[in-house]
This record gives C-alpha cells, sequence and structure tokens, in this order.
C-alpha cells in the first residue's frame, strides 16, 4: 500500500493529551509582542516535555499531514525566510523548532528544489549561539546573493537587552548549505531619535549600487511603521526614513511584521502582515520614495508572514505561512508537525493597482487522475481527503457544500447578501462579488485547505475531521448542479539530502 494511500486509509487514534495550550502556541505575534522572557521560560520547559517524535512512520502515515504542500521534516514550522531562486534551484528557508511542535528554540530550516514541488530538507542553516547576539532565538529575514556569496540578515533575539530584538548577519558561498554567523549584529538599535517597540524581520534588495533594508517596527503611541536602511556593504547600514506608517492597524503588539517590497510593473507593492492578516499597499516609486494608493488583503483565513521571491521565470511569487488553529494546538504537538507553508501563488496587479495572487503553474503538476467530470446532482463518494475539487456555479443565490466522512471534514458556505457577497469555510471567510459564472478550484491536502477563485481572492483553512475513506461531496442552494470536476492530488518528494 503506497504513503498515499495509507493516510487516506489511517484514522486518528490514540491522540496524546498535552498541558500545551492553544493560546500560547498559535500567534508569533503573541510571542514577539509580549513579555518575551517569562513567556519562553515557560514554554522552553514544555518544550522539553514534548521533544519525543511519534516514529519516523507515524509522521510518514499522518492522514492530516499534507502530501503536496512543503511541511518542515518534523517540529514546529512558521515564517518562509528568504526564498530565492539561484544557480537553478530554489532556497526555502523557514522558521523552525526541530525538537518540538510547539514554538520555542527557534532556528532556521532548509530546503532545495528544482521546480517549487519536489523538496530535498538541507541541513539547519541558522541555530542560536550561546555566545551569540542570536542567543534566544534565529528569527524572520532574508537572503540576496552579493557575487561568489550569499548573506542572510536576520532578527536575532537576546534577552536582557535593552533592545532584545536586533538584525544578525550570516554569510555562505553561493550553495547556501554551510553558514558561518557573524558575532556581532549589524544593527543592535532602531532608529535613536524614535520611541520604538518591536524591531524585526528585514527585507533587502538592491537598487543600482545601494543595498536597501526595510525593517518592521511601531512608534510607541503613534502606530506601526516599517524602516528604510541603506548600505553599500551589507555591513554598516543607515537609517533613511520611515518608509510606510504610522499605520492605524492593531494587532499583537502593533508592529507591521515581514515588509515585502517590489515592481509589479502597472505599480509598486508594499506588503505586511499584523493582526492574522497580509495587508498589499499599491502606489507608486520615486526616488526612494513610495507613495500609497490602494489597500488589499493579499490572502485571506489563516495565511501570515507573506515573503515573496522571483522565480525561473523572472516572475513575481509568493509564499505564506498556514498555521495550525489555536485550539488544535496540542493535538499538533502530540502528532510530531505543527505548522505548513502555503502553495506558491504568482502575484499580480491590473491596471488599477488591485493586486492579486494566484496559483503558481508548478502546483499543476501535482493534480492526477481525474475521479468525476459533471454535474453535482446528487452524493458523490469520493476518496479524500488529498483532493482537487473544481466548482463553476452561478453566484446569485445562497449555498452549501459538504466535503466529509461522517462529519463536515470541508463545509463551505456561499452568501451573496453577506456584505458583496462572502463565502467561507470551516472557520474563515472571504469576499466573493455575486456573478453568473464563478469558479473555486478547492485544494483539499489533508488538514490544509486552500480555496482560489475566479474572482482572485484566495482562502486558506484547516480541516481536522474524521479523514477516514470514503468522502462524501453534498451540495445544496446555489452549488446544486454545479459543473465539478475532482481530481486526485499526487505526492510531492520529500528527501534528506545525504
Amino acid at each position: 500500500m503506497s504513503i498515499v494511500e495509507k493516510r487516506r486509509e489511517r484514522s486518528r487514534k490514540n491522540s496524546l493529551d498535552t498541558k500545551i495550550s492553544g493560546r500560547n502556541l498559535f500567534s508569533r505575534r503573541f510571542f514577539l509582542g509580549s513579555s518575551i522572557a517569562s513567556i519562553a521560560a515557560a514554554t522552553a520547559q514544555n518544550a522539553r516535555a514534548a521533544q519525543r517524535f511519534p516514529p519516523d512512520h507515524v509522521l510518514a502515515t499522518d492522514p492530516f499531514r499534507p502530501i503536496t504542500h512543503f511541511v518542515a521534516p518534523r517540529g514546529w514550522m512558521n515564517d518562509p525566510c528568504g526564498p530565492i531562486f539561484v544557480d537553478g534551484q530554489y532556497h526555502l528557508f523557514y522558521q523552525w523548532n526541530p525538537e518540538a511542535a510547539i514554538w520555542d528554540n527557534m532556528h532556521w530550516g532548509h530546503a532545495t528544489s528544482p521546480d517549487l514541488v519536489n523538496w530535498e530538507y538541507k541541513p539547519v542553516a541558522l541555530s542560536p549561539h550561546h555566545d551569540g547576539p542570536e542567543r534566544d532565538g534565529v528569527f524572520t529575514g532574508d537572503v540576496v546573493v552579493d557575487g561568489d556569496r550569499a548573506v542572510a540578515i536576520y532578527t536575532g533575539f537576546r534577552f536582557g537587552r535593552g533592545q532584545a530584538q536586533i538584525q544578525c548577519a550570516a554569510y555562505s558561498d553561493r550553495s547556501m548549505v554551510h553558514w558561518k554567523q557573524a558575532h556581532e549584529p549589524v544593527l543592535a538599535t532602531g532608529p535613536d531619535h524614535l520611541h520604538i517597540g518591536g524591531f524585526r524581520d528585514p527585507k533587502l534588495w538592491k537598487e543600482g549600487d545601494v543595498w536597501v533594508m526595510l525593517v518592521g517596527s511601531k512608534i510607541e503611541g503613534m502606530g506601526g511603521v516599517i524602516f528604510r536602511y541603506e548600505s553599500r556593504n551589507l555591513s554598516d547600514w543607515t537609517f533613511i526614513r520611515v518608509f510606510y506608517g504610522p499605520s492605524a492597524l492593531r494587532g499583537g503588539d502593533d508592529v507591521l511584521e515581514c515588509p515585502d517590497f517590489f515592481d509589479l510593473g502597472s505599480c509598486h507593492a508594499l506588503i505586511f502582515s499584523i493582526n492574522n492578516v497580509v495587508h498589499v499597499i499599491s502606489g507608486t516609486y520615486n526616488k526612494g520614495v513610495f507613495t500609497p494608493l490602494r489597500e488589499d488583503v493579499l490572502g485571506h483565513g489563516g495565511f501570515y508572514a507573506a515573503r515573496s521571491f522571483v522565480d525561473q521565470e523572472g516572475r513575481r511569487a509568493v509564499f505564506g505561512w498556514l498555521a495550525e488553529k489555536p485550539w488544535q494546538a496540542g493535538e499538533a504537538a502530540s502528532r510530531g508537525w505543527s505548522g505548513a507553508m502555503s502553495y506558491p501563488r504568482l502575484v499580480e496587479a491590473d491596471p488599477t493597482g488591485k493586486v492579486r495572487t494566484v496559483l503558481h503553474p508548478a502546483v499543476e503538476t501535482l493534480i492526477g487522475e481525474q475521479m468525476f467530470a459533471g454535474r453535482l446532482e446528487a452524493p458523490l463518494n469520493v476518496a479524500g481527503p488529498q483532493v482537487r475539487i473544481r466548482l463553476r456555479f452561478k453566484a446569485r443565490t445562497a449555498g452549501s457544500v459538504v466535503f466529509a466522512h461522517t462529519d463536515r471534514y470541508l463545509h463551505l458556505d456561499y452568501n451573496p447578501d453577506a456584505g458583496q457577497g462572502r463565502f467561507s469555510c470551516n472557520e474563515d471567510d472571504a469576499p466573493l462579488a455575486p456573478t453568473d459564472d464563478t469558479t473555486l478550484d478547492i485544494f483539499v491536502d489533508g488538514a490544509v485547505i486552500e480555496i482560489f477563485s475566479s474572482t482572485g481572492v484566495v482562502l486558506n483553512t484547516r480541516a481536522y475531521g474524521n479523514p477516514s475513506r470514503p468522502f462524501t461531496l453534498t451540495a445544496s442552494g446555489c452549488f446544486e448542479g454545479a459543473r465539478c470536476e475532482i481530481h486526485y492530488l499526487l505526492a510531492a518528494r520529500f528527501t534528506t539530502a545525504g
């Protein structure tokens, strides 16, 4: 029996009862924006208690573990860090606790891929050093190539400092396998003249002979901001200005996290994350000054900490972190893994500056044999939960779709009268304007669900129901009689470097 079949057959059994609270495990902002030292001490004790991972064969056949999304080999995973295409390979770095499936003891994991689909796990890239500036954790950052070397600049934590969050550097050759972490930070404080709270998640690019770095922060009493720094050598950085903000958005410690900035042709786009949402601001850019013109949401539901890169074809693409639901934290810890990366997406803008994402074409190679094509007129038995369901329907009246074994593993509702139209799936929702011809591409990959709409809206959510076969797909309201195609998802290859 193949691994995919075993995953489809295997039900949840003998889940361990953990004492780790979902409140402490869900949000990177909760940890980064609170009394960090006391929280870290409490979670460290839990981490030591949870280090006993299930055997590899149990991890491999966990029916909730996705087979087409990137996941760490084990342990906790959150933000993508410095995705980059170099010398024919994609490199993906990510926040990782290799010792337990809870937030603690943060490292940078590393994987490479020739195609954004099949991945090889590499050795840990960056680790906390007891005598280093990142002694208490290696956090989010970026990677750039400068001639024959690769440079990572990332946020390090060291408690007991006036500024616990500092920007650190590491260096490698272009293979990016062996890194040397600098003993001193490249930025030990924020701008001297500003009273800031939070200072993290650097993003880099080059303009002519000058390197530019954005860092997320907030100005006390004013709101979240993004700072612009410049350097000619990637080591000595000068504060230039507040690049964006202060923002009226609130959440966590109000820091605008994971800033990113890029050219989309018809406009420039700034993205950042706050309060469980990735925001995108489009506008004009001239001589280092960004003028915002429009604000949108880049992804809905459980999509956070997005980071962009340029793919092999020169297109702007993005990954985001898909977190577990808070109430599922204990179960995730006992299963030995937590968090997944979104599918790669292309980022596009129309002539008005409206930014949207679409599924990266690379993912199409994971769509396998067709199971059904026709009208959704009666309940269908489907061998879930790794499938793509494409629905084409008239979004004018309300309706529901349920995909499940004995419960509501996936429950999708459409309501044209909610605002200007909304659809929801499990605990998450997104706008969907009424039209006479709407398509939803629903990817169900274990516990991970990504829904791509023909309007450009993408919704992420999670599913933790009964994964036993067979699943049944039922429809009501506007989905009755919808055109429906169902395909198996093929398992991506995940290997470990020898």
